[in-house]
């Protein structure tokens, strides 16, 4: 019984007893022990054949028969088991047995398959290499021989199913076509009743063939040999593809400035040099290869034949004319900029600039042009690679001295120093000084002493100047200082806490209608006085201020104590005159409006300036008669110096206060014994008549600017 146990498991695997037709499938292991399970009821008899032979018998003993000898085993269900069996082990295996108390026989057959263990197959494609996708490819399976009773196969460790496409025939596997996701690791395994094995893993690589070869570059714009790097990118479809790069048609290794990086998909130039191109990739894997188009680097220019021109050869004359300078030059991006005499010019009148681009070029206008222009210009263009400048262009700039001719008279000791001068002309004007009958010419100025005891009053200095026909003259008349109004001991009233300004304006005693033409008084020291008393200087209510030619005394803050009479003394080396001036302080103070509002005042203003206006012209076309009538208005008889001449303005002193200014025109000699009288009307006051005031012998007066405060 302790036998049978051992068997047990191997019951699960043997058929029941049935029919004799039906044969019961027994699997055996090559080597191993094998069992025909039976279960017959005891006491019966039984006996098993194969091949028409039994294989044990019971009498005397138990014994194995024929080829089982010593292997096999009766049990007492009647099962039998065979050790050690073999493939000639096989075949049919017949059970007979008479149950006890029976005459009748039941026949049982097994029918006993032996299987040795599955060793690993191998996988292989018997398609030639490479699997190119689309085409056919056919796998194999091979057990070598090995009892096999099924094929799996599985890729990337999921079984494989079978279709119209993938087709399974055994150790066969069919993909009509294959196509390149169908690549992968690939295995198959076999089995038998008794055992499995897997073979090793094939991997499978469909080729698809290279297509769409393109290249990129990082840059699109200029590239500034050895200044810029570049980056070109190789892309492409298809299996396994391996890529190479190409100038002109010569392979690029690497080294120097080209790297290969990222499996030679990348092509890094640092930095550019004369590569423009054509740069080509070429990608290839074992199907077919394909070369990309070219790409070529817009390689920039650095700057060279920089050339400055401009449009005129002529003169030019400062103030008119106007230029253009051209400046042009060879190279990519290029931008300009100017310099005159090292320092830049900018876009700011009198120069405008203006850029152009095909080819590369600016132009700098100056309109109008100046003496301070005359160059060197210079023009620099530049880029990033290199910067270079033009020739230098000058102006050929001509100019007007500055201003009109001077004429000049200095005393030094006992000589008197006379100059004529126009200078700061391109050309030198030619300059002549006339005087006593003497004639002097030279380029910008001329200059002779003569002697101050000669008996130079009442003479002329004239200068004449001519610049290439542009002409200008002055004359100098030697006589002692003469006021340009001439009024007599005028008189003004002014209110409490007013002021009042008393100005003296020294003017030639002779004029020329020609624009071209001036005269000129000799410049004078001025010195002012109230009464008798010392001399008045700037400080306090007083303030004075003077020229060579004129002088004003402003009086601020008035009060009674200022009343009286000013004069102001004016000396040259000729001689001196002297200019009385009478100013009344009323004890009315000053108000701001006194009641009036501000049209009252404006109609007031006006009315005052009008009134001076009218006062003006009157004694202008009175003053212009007299001179047709036969005086030219030059001083030349000493007699002259002593006449005394009048004029007087009065007006009622109203509350509130006013300002009032004249000045006066010459009067003619003709007129120096007669008593002129001017009436100034205000717009609050009737109009007054001056008194006529006692002549006073060698005395000379002007003009009063009375200023009150409001």
């Amino acid at each position: 019984m302790d036998y049978y146990k051992h068997f047990l498991p191997w019951i699960l695997l043997l058929g029941l007893s049935g029919d004799v037709s039906a044969a019961i499938n027994v699997t055996g292991t090559l080597g191993k022990p094998v069992l025909f399970n039976a279960n017959v009821a005891v006491g019966s008899s039984v006996q098993w054949i194969y091949n028409n032979a039994p294989v044990y018998t019971v009498s005397p003993t138990f014994r194995c028969l024929n080829q089982f000898v010593g292997r096999c085993s009766s049990y007492e269900n009647g099962s039998l088991s065979i050790n050690n069996v073999s493939y000639a082990d096989e075949g049919i295996y017949a059970l007979s047995v008479i149950p006890p108390e029976s005459s009748t026989t039941t026949n049982t057959n097994y029918e006993l398959k032996v299987y040795a263990p599955l060793s690993a197959p191998v996988l292989r494609s018997v398609t030639s290499s490479p699997l190119v996708n689309g085409t056919n490819v056919t796998l194999q399976c091979d057990a070598g021989g090995q009892n096999v009773t099924s094929y799996t196969f599985y890729r990337d460790g999921q079984k494989i199913i079978c279709s119209d496409r993938v087709i399974c025939r055994g150790s066969f596997l069919d993909l009509t076509p294959i196509f390149q996701n169908d690549g992968g690791s690939y295995t198959c395994t076999i089995q038998n009743p008794v055992s499995t094995n897997t073979s090793d893993s094939l991997s499978l690589t469909v080729y698809v063939a290279v297509t769409d070869v393109t290249v990129t570059s990082n840059v699109s714009g200029l590239v500034w040999p050895g200044l810029d790097s570049v980056t070109l990118r190789c892309s492409a479809r298809g299996t396994n593809v391996s890529y190479s790069w190409s100038l002109k048609g010569a392979l690029i290794s690497g080294g120097g400035h080209y790297t290969l990086t990222d499996n030679n998909t990348a092509l890094i130039i640092s930095p550019v040099s004369t590569d423009n191109g054509p740069f080509t990739c070429t990608a290839r894997n074992i199907i077919n290869n394909l070369t990309s188009n070219g790409v070529n680097l817009t390689l920039a220019a650095p700057v060279s034949a920089v050339t400055l021109t401009h449009n005129t050869s002529a003169v030019l004359w400062a103030g008119q004319d106007s230029v253009s300078l051209y400046c042009s030059a060879q190279g990519s991006a290029i931008t300009f900029s100017w310099s005159l005499n090292g320092n830049q010019v900018s876009s700011k009148p009198p120069y405008s600039i203006i850029m152009g681009d095909s080819p590369p070029n600016s132009t700098l206008t100056i309109s109008p042009v100046s003496k301070t222009d005359t160059g060197p210009f210079i023009c620099t263009a530049s880029n990033r690679a290199n910067s270079m400048n033009s020739n230098a262009a000058n102006l050929n700039i001509n100019w007007f001295p500055d201003g009109i001719i001077a004429c000049t008279a200095q005393p030094i000791n006992q000589v008197v120093k006379l100059g004529c001068s126009w200078p700061g002309g391109k050309p030198a004007a030619n300059v002549t000084m006339i005087f006593s009958g003497v004639q002097n010419t030279s380029a910008n100025e001329v200059y002779r002493n003569v002697s101050s005891a000669g008996n130079i009053h009442g003479s002329n200095l004239t200068c004449n100047g001519d610049q290439l026909g542009r002409i200008s003259s002055c004359t100098v008349l030697f006589e002692p200082p003469k006021s340009s109004n001439n009024s007599n001991n005028t008189e003004t009233s002014a209110p409490n806490g007013g002021s009042v300004k008393l100005t003296v304006n020294l003017q030639a005693g002779a004029r020329s209608r020609a624009t071209t033409m001036s005269s000129q008084a000799l410049p004078a020291t001025f010195s002012w006085y109230k009464g008798n008393s010392s001399s008045i200087q700037t400080g306090g209510k007083f303030r004075v201020d003077s020229t060579p030619y004129a002088s004003t005394l402003n009086i601020d803050k008035l009060t009674e104590a200022e009343s009286g009479q000013y004069k102001c003394v004016a000396e040259n080396f000729i001689g001196s005159s002297t200019f009385l001036f009478n100013v009344k302080v009323s004890q009315t103070a000053v108000s701001p409006n006194n009641g009036l509002d501000g049209g009252a005042i404006a109609g007031i203003v006006i009315g005052v300036l009008a009134g001076v206006a009218i006062i003006g012209i009157i004694i202008f076309f009175i003053i212009k008669k007299k001179k047709r009538s036969g005086d030219d208005g030059s001083l030349n008889d000493d007699a002259q110096i002593g006449n005394t001449e009048y004029a007087k303005i009065q007006r009622d002193n109203k509350p509130n206060g006013g300002t009032a200014e004249i000045v006066m025109s010459d009067i003619p000699q003709a007129e120096k014994n007669e008593v002129n009288y001017a009436a100034l009307q205000f717009a609050n006051n009737p109009s007054t008549k001056a008194a006529t005031p006692a002549q006073k012998e060698e005395t000379i007066y002007s003009d009063v600017k009375n200023s009150t405060k409001r």
